[in-house]
């Protein structure tokens, strides 16, 4: 018994993917078609082999118990694979030298700490101030609700709410918009710092001064 449920944790730890400690937890097995027919496939196994176990029959537990194993292989390395953010495609690698970024997280937040780490792989400099007044960061900056994310930062006299993608933060600094910033609401899988395949595409928004979104690009 003790087996079965050490092969079950090795088995659905791979399902889930943790983008938060302690705050948010982003489940992506349920866009994976892969996971899907893992854990389809699993708990036919765990109900052959838990038939085994009643039995006392040893044939149906050592083959299950051998197929749940490389199914807990496969869950594995399905989650290796899918551990990595979305690669940016930039004009230049590193647009962010010499310009620094204002993050502005909760202290509990793990992807928001994944988010600066990709501003930084890009040459900017982040200085991270943690909150427990997230809200009250947006407000001052007119993000509204349905635009808002789990981190606002400040670059310059732009602000950028959530995960946005490096191409919209090269493409916003670059072009020098009239806006007040852009911002990709929630925390889209893929995204910097964000562990997991792209499922749809990001839209990105533009903020006015009075804080109206509109569309800035699709990436």
């Amino acid at each position: 018994m003790k087996n079965t449920l050490t092969l079950g944790v090795l088995l659905l730890s791979p399902a889930l993917t943790f983008a938060h400690d302690g705050e948010h937890i982003v489940s992506s097995w349920y866009k994976d078609p892969i996971i899907i027919g893992l854990i389809v496939i699993a708990g036919s196994i765990i109900a052959w082999f838990s038939y085994g176990w009643l039995s006392g029959k040893k044939q149906p537990i050592i083959i299950p118990t051998t197929a749940l194993l490389l199914v807990a292989i496969a869950g594995l390395i399905t989650y290796t694979q899918n551990y990595t953010s979305e690669e940016a495609v930039l004009a230049v690698e590193n647009f962010g030298a010499g310009k620094t970024v204002t993050l502005y997280k909760s202290p509990n937040c793990g992807c928001c700490t994944g988010h600066a780490k990709a501003l930084e792989s890009a040459g900017f400099t982040v200085n991270i101030i943690e909150t427990n007044n997230l809200d009250q960061v947006k407000s001052s900056q007119s993000i509204p609700p349905e635009g808002a994310s789990c981190h606002t930062a400040l670059i310059g006299d732009y602000v950028i709410e959530g995960h946005v993608p490096l191409e919209a933060i090269e493409k916003l600094l670059t072009e020098k918009p009239d806006v007040a910033g852009i911002g990709l609401p929630g925390m889209p899988i893929g995204t910097p710092g964000m562990p997991g395949k792209k499922t749809a595409p990001y839209e990105v928004y533009e903020l006015a001064e009075d804080g109206q979104m509109s569309p800035y690009m699709t990436i």
